[in-house]
């Protein structure tokens, strides 16, 4: 009896089920068995990795949808940075090509001003220079109203005559031109200067033009040395006193006016020559002076021409004249 009591029991221990979830682990045998894992918590697990993977989906759009925003974008940039390229390019070449026409235009304004300038020499019209007063005043404008001999001067005007330039031997000729650029604006040596009285006074009549005024003086004095009895002597004094007044040689530039009026008083370019000698004696410092010369001209002169006149009445002003 009580052998099957206690046998019955084991049997009953056997058969019930445990309340709390086992691991029973089976020696040699595979993964650990998990009991007690209900059906409605595998179904939570499920839903919540369905939802996971969901979020995880709609990201990925998101992104990209970003990543075609972002390759348009790209797109744009590279379209606009061609466009940009090639106006830079046409920019470039628009650029090459109004530098060309910037260096023609001032090539051309070039020719111009060297050709206005040369005509304003010409007619005595020239901009009021900055220039520095001298110290040294050379009483042209006295010589001339009281017929005494014009002074000695540094670059070569004798006064012991009529009118000589004293261009001193071939040698110094050759010396003074030595130094000029051969070839530069038509300086040549004295030796490669014309032998004729017409064509050396028209080599010295381009070399002015041309703005040579070291050259022009150079063929003047030596066309003066060699022709002073020709008839354009006195029109040869008057252009060197232009040559000289160019390079700021205002003393001799009036010495030389002085000569050209003393000794080619009828000359045509003599009234011309009095208004020069005035604007010498202004920039020479001796306004007064060159008032008296410009009071002298229509005395002297009563048949200037309208050019003359005109030209005195501007150096009247600028000399600051009273009348």
């Amino acid at each position: 009896m009580m052998k099957a009591a206690l046998t019955s029991l084991a049997i009953a221990g056997l058969l019930t089920v445990p309340s709390t979830a086992q691991v029973v682990t089976t020696p040699n045998r595979g993964a650990p068995i998990t009991k007690g894992v209900t059906t409605g918590d595998l179904s939570v697990q499920v839903d919540q990795a369905r939802q996971a993977a969901a979020d995880l989906l709609v990201q990925v759009n998101r992104l990209e949808t970003q990543l075609n925003s972002v390759n348009g974008r790209v797109e744009a940039l590279e379209f606009e940075l061609g466009r940009a390229r090639e106006a830079n390019e046409d920019l470039l070449t628009d650029n090459a090509s109004l530098a060309r026409d910037a260096e023609a235009m001032r090539q051309t304004l070039d020719r111009q001003a060297r050709a206005i300038a040369g005509m304003q020499v010409i007619l005595g019209i020239e901009p009021e220079p900055e220039i520095e007063t001298y110290s040294a005043i050379n009483d042209a404008g006295a010589q001339v109203l009281s017929q005494g001999q014009p002074q000695s001067n540094g670059r070569g005007i004798d006064s012991s005559g009529p009118a000589q330039i004293n261009a001193g031997n071939a040698a110094q000729q050759e010396g003074s031109l030595g130094a000029l650029p051969e070839g530069s604006l038509g300086t040549l040596s004295a030796s490669q200067l014309p032998g004729e009285a017409g064509p050396l006074f028209a080599e010295a009549k381009a070399r002015l033009i041309r703005l040579d005024y070291p050259g022009a003086e150079e063929a003047f004095r030596v066309f003066i040395d060699q022709f002073g009895k020709d008839k354009q002597a006195g029109e040869a004094y008057f252009w060197l006193g232009e040559t000289l007044h160019q390079q700021q040689a205002y003393a001799d530039s009036g010495a030389a006016y002085t000569t050209m009026i003393r000794s080619y008083p009828d000359d045509v370019r003599a009234p011309d020559a009095l208004v020069r000698l005035a604007r010498a004696m202004r920039f020479l410092g001796e306004a007064d002076k060159a008032c008296t010369a410009l009071d002298t001209l229509p005395k002297r002169y009563p048949d200037a021409t309208k050019v003359v006149r005109d030209l005195a009445a501007v150096e009247r002003t600028r000399s600051g004249c009273k009348n």
